[in-house]
């Protein structure tokens, strides 16, 4: 299992990483083309934009396990650590039962963007691999969500998010 999840941190962290590098080289020859050499390369605005929508699906999971989600615990903070516990594991509960939700959405969206044949304006490539990044990265969160309920469970995560370590 210890193998499994390195592997899925240094796949999910390799491909946002390398994700955001593309991102940072497309719109900095985007501006370089557009006003050192007076015209602009117009398919790099698109694809960085394409980019960016995989980078934020990709991070889901990962913010999911390092405790970067926006979460307001100042009630949750004052309460004893056994309750603490069992109310972040029904949390977990909730957010599992949303991204299977959004995963099956998600899917289904591919499935029509797939009879439509829709394509992308200027790089032409088909838009159901574009959507693909809503069901991938949901599904990187169910995993990491289960995976943060089990530390959660075996009391390996600790209720400070700063102590917090990646396994």
């Amino acid at each position: 299992m210890k193998s499994f999840v390195k592997v899925l941190n240094n796949f999910e962290k390799t491909l946002v990483t390398l994700s955001m590098f593309l991102m940072v080289i497309l719109i900095f020859l985007q501006v370089f083309s557009r006003y050192v050499m007076g015209d602009a390369i117009g398919w790099t605005e698109e694809a960085s934009r394409y980019l960016f929508i995989w980078l934020i699906f990709l991070s889901i999971g990962i913010s999911f396990i390092e405790k970067k989600h926006i979460s307001i615990d100042i009630v949750l903070d004052r309460l004893p650590l056994g309750f603490q516990k069992v109310i972040q594991q029904f949390v977990y509960l909730l957010l599992l039962v949303l991204s299977i939700f959004l995963l099956v959405q998600g899917l289904d969206l591919i499935q029509n963007m797939k009879t439509f044949n829709q394509k992308s304006a200027t790089l032409q490539i088909p838009m159901w691999i574009v959507y693909s990044a809503l069901p991938i990265g949901f599904l990187f969160s169910i995993i990491r969500i289960i995976q943060a309920s089990v530390l959660l469970y075996t009391g390996k995560a600790s209720t400070n998010k700063e102590e917090d370590i990646i396994i």
